[in-house]
């Protein structure tokens, strides 16, 4: 297994896929789990998210502990949302069996400590500047100080600037990293808390959930750092908003805002628009700039189809890791695919100069996505979207929707083909639309903040009763 893991550090994913293989059939029982744990690796690496799901889930189904369990089915779970066969039902299913994990865990006594301003304990796998950071920064930096008592607790000792400026303004800030999950969630309900907020969810292996399952405070919430329920009976509530939720299976409560999402832009983001400068393209070109395990073959064949009704059309594909072998694989089943006209990048830091080049970005389904749909709204670049039926298929959309360009929301494959080329062939109504985007709506993050404080207020103080 060393081998294997030094090959996958070496960029060479396949031939540890080989070994792997070869090693499970001769491995101690007790340890198979760990070779399946590295084949999901491995299959992250290849950008297979079919391989990954299955090999977390043999994880999950190999090992004996149910701590590790919950870890392994968490980023099964995670992996799911790439499959476009995913139904609401098989997801319903799966959660009630992770729920089922934590059959022997047993809720704290609530605490007796009273303070006299709401208290609220942000948890995350780390606070660093993430694609969810774009989205929860201001919960923390910008609430009502004389109302409120914000803490946050990470389960990394990682720093950046960002935790830095966290630090700055919360009132407490906690490195719980070298502490269990029990101990961790004693900690958060002795210091009096209210509300427990879970920016983790089924990310980074569930860690948070396995805090919050301890159930520390009386109202504990999930969202904005995930995307869909989390099946597990000690969250109580979900953020969300309308658009994003109406008619979709959560085991939460609704914890109902105007909007879902409200964008902030870091410091990079802020000067790279405003240094951008359109650059001069004879040929439309399209864009996607996504995770590269989002493109399924249902995707690609749409683009297939766009590309070949517009023969002087062009795509660019950026992952978001930079990873060489993403790279080399997604440009073989694009040969499969002929889809010739395409750039296969690679993920970077100096992304930005992509936006200067995309007149459209073809966003990713049924899992699109999320601040990379804000960050192109953001950059004035349109975003064409197909709505699904999942909440994870619905945070694209509703990032568009916040923005006021319903128009480039679409319900299935034909209509997004159809409406991708029309674009394409109408510069006056693309620019049109380029022009209806509200960056003015999408970065309120003031109103955001209010509805929110004054949305978890109302359940403290009404006594609500969970």
């Amino acid at each position: 297994m060393n081998t294997a893991k030094k090959l996958l550090d070496d960029g060479r994913p396949l031939e540890v896929l080989e070994r792997l293989k070869n090693l499970l059939p001769t491995v101690d029982e007790a340890d198979e789990w760990r070779i399946h744990e590295l084949i999901g690796a491995t299959f992250h690496d290849l950008a297979n998210p079919e391989g990954s799901a299955q090999a977390y889930f043999n994880a999950a189904r190999t090992d004996k502990f149910l701590r590790s369990q919950r870890g392994h089915f968490s980023n099964y779970l995670f992996a799911l949302h790439y499959l476009p066969q995913l139904t609401a039902e098989t997801l319903s299913n799966e959660l009630e069996i992770y729920n089922s994990l934590y059959r022997d865990v047993e809720p704290l006594e609530p605490t007796t400590r009273h303070a006299e301003k709401i208290s609220v304990a942000f948890i995350a796998p780390h606070f660093l500047d993430s694609s969810a950071a774009r989205f929860y920064e201001s919960l923390l930096t910008d609430f009502d100080r004389e109302k409120f008592s914000v803490t946050a607790w990470s389960l990394s000792s990682d720093e950046d600037f960002f935790t830095k400026k966290i630090r700055r303004n919360v009132d407490g800030y906690f490195d719980i990293s070298e502490t269990s999950f029990e101990e961790s969630a004693i900690k958060i309900r002795d210091a009096g808390t209210n509300i427990l907020f879970d920016l983790g969810g089924h990310t980074e292996g569930g860690s948070t959930l396995q805090i919050a399952a301890y159930k520390p405070c009386r109202v504990q919430v999930t969202g904005i750092g995930y995307f869909d329920s989390t099946g597990l009976d000690a969250i109580d509530y979900f953020v969300g908003d309308e658009f994003l939720t109406t008619g979709a299976n959560f085991t939460e409560k609704i914890l109902s805002l105007e909007k879902s999402f409200a964008f902030r832009p870091n410091d990079r983001m802020i000067r790279e628009r405003s240094q951008r400068r359109p650059f001069p393209h004879k040929n439309f070109t399209f864009g996607c700039l996504n995770n590269f395990m989002k493109l399924n073959d249902e995707y690609l064949a749409a683009v297939k189809k766009i590309l070949d009704a517009l023969p002087d059309a062009q795509i660019i594909f950026r992952d978001t890791t930079p990873l060489a072998s993403r790279q080399r694989a997604l440009s073989e089943r694009l040969k499969t695919f002929g889809i010739d006209r395409a750039q296969v990048r690679r993920g970077t830091d100096n992304f930005f100069t992509d936006y200067s080049e995309i007149d459209l970005i073809l966003d990713a389904f049924p899992y699109p996505g999320g601040m990379m749909t804000a960050l192109a709204l953001y950059m004035n670049v349109p975003v064409l979207n197909l709505r699904g039926s999942l909440p994870s298929s619905r945070t694209g959309a509703d990032i568009l929707h916040i923005a006021g360009v319903d128009e480039l929301i679409v319900r299935d494959e034909e209509i997004f083909i159809a409406t991708a080329i029309e674009l394409a062939t109408n510069r006056a109504k693309l620019a049109d639309l380029r022009e209806k985007i509200s960056v003015d709506a999408l970065t309120d993050t003031k109103t955001f903040v209010e509805d929110f404080y004054g949305e978890i207020a109302k359940i403290i103080l009404d006594g609500d009763d969970i």
